[in-house]
């Protein structure tokens, strides 16, 4: 299949943020309804950025989710950080999941003494059972969670690791207005794994703003190599990408379908 038409069939524009958003949450509750009802529940992997904020406020609305039959993780927490911080993954995630989905929602402890002992448990968690869907996002260097360019490893046998964050990411923190300073931001986070990600029989990659642009064609449209981590889900069958037109701007030449308000 030519790569235009094949982009044309995983990659959906949104004339504007919220038809982007709106387009992934749908995509995202049909994959956790048809979960639940082959199954009786879902569990579903949400990252914490604001790129997810719209599509998770359109996902948490959606009357037709049973959020009590929904397992819900986060993909990544900062370590020496407080876990009641509003900056923190888990609380971010917390503060926008609707309140009956919270019971399910199983959270990476930063608080931890261990962080190797962390890493056992939410990695028996997480493989208890497949993932359903993962609701991601892409950073400005093309991670995915917190598989940096210069670490991630598309064959890791963990599902779970901590990290060293790049400076790139660390600076995306403050430019999102999560912190003031670049050294307010943690350098130490724990990790789902590329593998562990996209375990995932659906993966919904929403991704928002000019400054993705450069990552966004990277991902689609470049080799897939670890240089560019979210460039493994041109690799995924069950991958399916929901940009704003700015986060599309490079996309030069390549068709996609378009989604806007009704």
């Amino acid at each position: 299949m030519p790569v235009t038409d094949e982009l044309e069939t995983r990659v959906t524009m949104g004339a504007t943020v919220a038809d982007a958003a709106r387009a992934a949450a749908q995509h995202a509750a049909e994959a956790i309804i048809g979960a639940v009802q082959a199954r009786g529940s879902a569990r579903v992997v949400f990252a914490s950025a604001p790129s997810q904020e719209a599509m998770l406020a359109e996902l948490s609305g959606d009357e037709r989710i049973d959020w009590t039959k929904v397992t819900s993780f986060h993909m990544d927490e900062y370590l020496d950080l407080a876990m009641d911080r509003p900056q923190a993954f888990g609380q971010w995630l917390a503060d926008r999941l609707p309140l009956t989905a919270l019971p399910g929602f199983e959270r990476i402890r930063a608080d931890a003494d261990d962080s190797t002992a962390e890493i056992a448990r939410y990695s028996t968690l997480i493989t208890q059972a497949p993932i359903d869907v993962t609701c991601l996002g892409v950073g400005v260097n093309g991670h995915i969670a917190f598989n940096e360019p210069a670490i991630a490893d598309f064959a890791d046998p963990a599902w779970v690791r901590e990290v060293t964050l790049d400076v790139v990411s660390r600076q995306q923190q403050v430019d999102d207005g999560l912190f003031t300073s670049v050294d307010e931001v943690p350098t130490r986070a724990l990790t789902l794994t590329v593998p562990a990600l996209t375990s995932a029989a659906t993966m919904v990659c929403t991704v928002l703003g000019r400054q993705k642009a450069h990552a966004v064609a990277r991902a689609l449209t470049g080799p897939v190599e670890t240089a560019c981590p979210a460039s493994r889900l041109q690799e995924h069958p069950g991958a399916r990408w929901f940009v704003d037109s700015e986060a599309a701007s490079e996309l030069e030449g390549v068709t996609v379908t378009a989604s806007s308000s009704s």
